[in-house]
């Protein structure tokens, strides 16, 4: 009887469901959508600063890694301390996400967000020109 019940514990060992086969990849839009999600969270949790950077995220999908460009050390160590409910809450979608990590650069974060309405304006005149000639020509100010 020992023999089988051997058998049967070394069976089940074998036999263990690696759950990361079941969860799909992630893709940009997606890790967006979740981080919104988890934003929302925050906001509820009363930690709307930390939120800002989850609702709107300049992020990149590496081989489902999450790479966060952020524009402080404070805010990527506070990122990285929420990275283990992110990565729960992607699994909890069925997602598979294996690193959630920041890199800090400043000036890419200062392009990506754009916050008077002056600063988005001059970045459309940049991709369309005419904008800039339309407020020149009616003397517009853009506030």
């Amino acid at each position: 009887m020992q023999r089988s019940r051997e058998k049967f514990e070394d069976n089940t060992d074998e036999n263990e469901v690696d759950i990361s086969l079941a969860l799909e990849d992630i893709t940009p839009h997606l890790s967006k959508d979740i981080l919104k999600e988890y934003a929302k969270k925050l906001i509820i949790d009363k930690r709307a600063s930390l939120a800002s950077f989850f609702a709107d995220p300049l992020i990149e999908v590496i081989q489902n890694n999450i790479l966060f460009t952020v524009g402080s050390k404070m805010v990527a160590e506070e990122i990285k301390e929420e990275s283990r409910k992110v990565k729960a809450l992607f699994a909890e979608k069925g997602y598979l996400m294996h690193n959630l990590t920041c890199t800090v650069n400043a000036v890419e974060v200062n392009e990506y967000k754009l916050f008077t309405p002056k600063q988005q304006f001059d970045d459309m005149a940049k991709e369309f020109p005419l904008l800039a000639d339309f407020e020149s020509r009616f003397s517009l100010e853009i506030e």
